[in-house]
């Protein structure tokens, strides 16, 4: 594993929370600009939904409030890096709750993109 360059690191670390502020307000702009063309996610479900089905789903409002994450660990091996995250929130019905999620992010072209996204839920 290549020890991890500073400016990188920091680039992660600010793609990574904005990467949760915008699935927190639906900002579908920002995950057209940051995602791969060829990304795919994990869901929750089980299933795998390609970019376009992603973007789809984002732009619906969240169904939980006081989304936030907490635990992040970013490891880089070359120009591919993988960010683990814990998600906290508040379910519709009050209840609060977590999940955890492990995002895939490829140097390309001179900056970051995302190329995959797996998301568990409590």
């Amino acid at each position: 594993m290549q020890a991890p360059s500073s400016v990188d690191l920091e680039a992660l670390q600010t793609l990574n929370a904005a990467f949760i502020r915008a699935a927190a307000s639906s900002d579908v702009g920002w995950f057209e600009r940051h995602l791969g063309d060829d990304f795919l996610n994990s869901n929750p479900d089980g299933t795998l939904s390609d970019r376009a089905a992603f973007l789809r789903q984002v732009a619906r409002p969240l169904a939980v409030r006081d989304f936030a994450c907490e635990d992040v660990r970013i490891r880089l091996f070359g120009p591919t890096a993988i960010v683990h995250g814990r998600t906290t929130y508040t379910k519709p019905d009050g209840a609060r709750s977590a999940g955890r999620y492990t995002d895939v992010w490829a140097l390309q072209d001179g900056r970051w993109r995302c190329a995959a996204a797996d998301v568990t839920r409590g």
